[in-house]
C-alpha cells in the first residue's frame, strides 16, 4: 500500500528519536530571558536552581541543536511511543482542499495526553540529581497525573496541588493520581503560606479537600 492510500503511520520502535531538537539553535532572533520576580532582572540559570533540577535549566538555556534523550527515558517511550500519525481525510474533504493533512494522536500515552512525554525526562532529571519528592500544580489534572506516573516509574515521591473546582469536578483525575501514589489536595490550601493567608483573611479555614467556615 502506497502513502497516499494510508490513513495512518504506525513507526516501529526502533525508529524512536535519540535526540530532542532544540528550536532555539535554528531561530533568528532569540526571545528575551524571562525576568526575575524578585529583581526584575532577566534571569540566570542560578535563579531556577530551587525549583528545577540543574540539567533541565542548562537544556533551557542551551542553543545546541540536538540534545540527547537518555536511554532510561527512551526505555519508557518505547511503551507507547512512536505515537500514530493519521491523516484527516474528511477535513480535507471538507475543506475542499488539495493539501494533505496529518495529525498526531497522543492519547495513546498511559496517562491520555502528550504531558507524559516532558514528565518522564523531568522526573528523571530530578532523579539523578538526588531529589526525593516533587511539587507540581494542576488545572483539569492531567499534567499532575503525567507527572505522579513519571514518579511511580522513576520511585519520587508526588505531591500536587489541584485547581480547588477542579478537584470536586474531576474527582477521577483525583482518584488516578493517587492510584499512581501521589498526594494530591485542592489548592488553595492551608498547607501553603500563600493558601493560609486568603483563608486567614476571610475567616475560612481549608482542610484536605474542605472549606470550613
Amino acid at each position: 500500500m502506497s502513502r497516499d492510500e494510508l490513513t495512518k503511520i504506525m513507526l516501529p520502535e526502533e525508529k524512536i528519536p535519540k535526540f530532542w531538537y532544540n528550536v532555539q539553535a535554528d531561530m533568528p532572533t532569540l526571545p528575551p530571558p524571562g525576568l526575575n520576580p524578585q529583581t526584575m532582572q532577566p534571569l540566570a540559570p542560578s535563579d531556577l536552581e530551587p525549583i528545577f533540577a540543574k540539567e533541565l535549566i542548562m537544556q533551557e538555556v542551551s542553543q545546541e541543536r540536538w540534545i540527547e534523550i537518555p536511554s532510561e527515558v527512551r526505555d519508557l517511550y518505547k511503551q507507547y511511543r512512536p505515537s500514530p500519525l493519521f491523516r484527516a481525510r474528511q477535513l480535507e474533504k471538507a475543506l475542499d482542499v488539495n493539501s494533505k493533512i496529518y495529525y498526531k494522536y497522543e492519547g495513546v500515552s498511559p496517562v491520555g495526553s502528550h504531558k507524559f512525554n516532558t514528565a518522564l525526562p523531568q522526573v528523571f532529571y530530578n532523579k539523578i540529581q538526588g531529589i526525593k519528592r516533587i511539587a507540581t500544580e494542576t488545572g483539569a489534572g492531567q499534567w499532575g497525573t503525567a507527572l505522579s506516573l513519571a514518579c511511580k516509574l522513576f520511585g519520587l515521591e508526588a505531591m500536587v496541588y489541584m485547581v480547588k473546582v477542579s478537584f470536586y469536578q474531576k474527582p477521577y483525575r483525583r482518584s488516578i493520581m493517587e492510584v499512581y501514589g501521589a498526594k494530591c489536595v485542592p489548592s488553595p490550601s492551608n498547607l501553603t503560606e500563600a493558601g493560609r493567608s486568603p483563608g486567614e483573611e476571610s475567616g475560612q479555614q481549608w482542610h484536605s479537600g474542605y472549606c470550613h467556615q
